[in-house]
This record gives C-alpha cells, structure tokens and sequence, in this order.
C-alpha cells in the first residue's frame, strides 16, 4: 500500500525564475537565427542604435522585442491571460543581392536571400513555453546612402500564457505524513494487555491507525471512559491520562485494542514505513 521514492524528493528549482521572460525568450530568438545564419552577424539590437556602426563585410540580423497584446481571462479565481509578443528582426545588408535589372549577382547573399532565410529559421521555431513562431509582417525600411547599407525589417509573433505572480504560502514545511487504512482489511485485534502510564502521563501503543479502544482496570474491573479519564490519539496510537477522570496518576491499567496498518513519509526518507 506504500508508493517506494528512489531517492529523497529535495523540490524543484525553475532557472531563470520567470522562464519565459523577454530576455530569455529574445536570447533564445538569437541563438536559433545564430545557428541557422552563418554569413552574417547576429546581434541583440543595441543599446544605443545611432551608436552602432555595421562591421561585418556582409551584413548584420538586431533582434529587438517590438511589443504585445494580451487576450481575454481565461480563469475567474486568477489573472491567466494569452499574451501575444511580436519582435523584430531588422537586417543590415550591404547588398541586395541583384544586378542592375538582371539576375542575382556577387559571392555573398543579398538582402532578400537574407530574409528568406530569416522567416525560415524562425518559421515554425519554438522558444520552450511558448507557441510557435510565425511571420507577421516585413517591410523595407530604408537605404542608408552614406553607409551603403539596405535595411529590412521582418517582425515575428509568439504566444505563451500571462499569469499573475503567486504570493509567497506560509504553509509549514513537510514533515511527516501517515497514510491510514480505513477499509479494515488489514484489521487485526489485541487483547487485554496491561500497560502503566508514563511520567508524562501517557501509554504509547505499540500500533498506530487504532480502530477501536478499550481501557479498565487491571483484572477486569471498571471501564473507563474516551474524553473522561483519558484521551486517544488514534494515529499515532497514543493514550493521554486525564487528570479529571478516575484513573489515578501513574496507574496500570488493561488495555484492548484493534488496530489496522498504516504507513509513515517523513521528509528526507526514502521510502515510506508501515505497521
């Protein structure tokens, strides 16, 4: 009746805490066009756009996060909304690729090839959490004359779920947990048995899950009575002396009891034991 744990359960750790924050969600962007792209240099979008200035021979790929939008609630206890994100891919290219009105020339791709393989890498690309990535829009931006650079831009959408932080339970950390038979299939009965109040004044049973419980005297006289001379902790098969019944302090007294099996987790075991 007891689930056996390989090895104590510690809790599980999410790195970063937020996994589909932008910047993961951006960073994973990059690595894929990245590993996707070899002819040219892919980049965050700088901090400071006018800062920039394209090094490489042949162009360059900013990833920038351009916005989102947020669906309906979905949930009425909490705040669970679709959230719909759209980030650009801007390329920087120092050719676009054609001849003066004929076919495709030079030894490096041009602009359109570039972007051609830039909806390929993200089409169909799933950043983990999220829904996968699909092209929005692109458009020509602008020929920068004194850099000789083409600039396209080609925005592509994700969606993954927006849900209100949850607030930090001041629950207690697990500590013991006792699985109870209480179908009686495992029943087993214990005659009289004498047994003497400790010091704290109580009696612990050798069984716990107690199903049923009688205490007298010993020999076989009076029977005394559950809430008036004593207590019973049926779990854990405990039975406390109460000071305002007719047992006195310290007595032995004849116990009878049946019992049914139970079994015990506490933390940092291994594997459940049972009785």
């Amino acid at each position: 009746m007891a689930a056996t744990i390989d090895t104590p359960w510690t809790g599980e750790q999410f790195s970063p805490p937020t996994p589909l924050d932008l910047e993961t969600i951006e960073s994973a962007i990059v690595a894929q066009l990245a590993s996707q792209i070899t002819a040219i240099e892919i980049v965050h979008f700088p901090d400071e756009p006018k800062a920039y200035r394209l090094t490489h021979p042949v162009g360059a790929a900013l990833v920038t996060y351009r916005g989102a939008t947020y669906g309906e609630l979905l949930d009425t206890a909490a705040i669970v909304q679709e959230r719909r994100l759209e980030f650009d891919v801007t390329l920087l290219v120092r050719d676009l690729g054609w001849g003066v009105g004929s076919a495709p020339d030079g030894t490096s791709p041009g602009a359109y090839a570039l972007l051609e393989k830039t909806r390929a890498a993200l089409t169909g690309y799933r950043v983990p959490g999220a829904r996968k990535m699909r092209p929005v829009r692109e458009k020509f931006i602008e020929r920068d004359r004194r850099g000789g650079v083409w600039i396209y831009t080609i925005t592509f959408g994700l969606s993954t779920v927006a849900v209100e932080p949850s607030s930090a339970q001041n629950f207690p950390l697990f500590v013991k947990g006792v699985a109870l038979d209480r179908s009686g299939n495992t029943t087993v009965t214990v005659g009289a048995t004498a047994y003497t109040f400790d010091a704290q004044g109580q009696i612990a049973l050798p069984n716990g899950n107690v199903l049923s419980l009688t205490v007298s005297a010993v020999g076989g006289g009076q029977q005394y009575a559950e809430g008036v001379d004593y207590t019973l902790d049926a779990v854990n098969g405990i039975i406390t002396w109460l000071s305002t019944g007719s047992i006195a302090s310290g007595a032995t007294v004849d116990v009878a009891y049946s019992y049914s099996e139970s079994a015990i987790a506490q933390s940092g075991q291994s594997a459940p034991t049972g009785s």
